[in-house]
């Protein structure tokens, strides 16, 4: 079986091309549409990782990453933090803490790229 991994951002247009790539790429995808959707889906069907868009309207993805790091459950969750603007000094290194890194979401080569080097895709074959 696939890996999941949890895609969060709040453009539809971003998320279904990052759903086509990380598809292409090897992987089963789950789509949340903001960071109470993600939340959700956190709690009911753990991804394997999550790649996580920081500014989102509802809740930012610090809210989210904050969530996944002090949840017992759920804080050995690969996250990859990407976003379109320049974060704070306190924001960046609040992500580079916990997460493997903040992306720039432009570069989806690279998301992909950073994704297959910290959770190769399984083979077809279970394990």
């Amino acid at each position: 079986m696939a890996r999941k991994i949890l895609i969060v951002d709040d453009d539809p247009d971003f998320l279904d091309i990052m759903a086509t790539y990380v598809g292409n790429a090897g992987y089963q995808v789950l789509k949340a549409d903001g960071a109470f959707s993600a939340m959700e889906i956190l709690e009911s069907n753990p991804p394997d990782a999550m790649l996580l868009d920081i500014m989102m309207p509802d809740r930012s993805g610090i809210d989210v990453l904050e969530h996944v790091r002090w949840n017992t459950k759920l804080n050995q969750l690969t996250v990859i933090c990407i976003s379109a603007v320049i974060m704070t000094p306190e924001a960046r290194e609040f992500i580079e803490e916990f997460s493997v890194g903040l992306l720039d979401k432009a570069d989806i080569p690279a998301i992909i790229d950073q994704l297959k080097e910290i959770l190769p895709p399984e083979d077809d074959d279970t394990s």
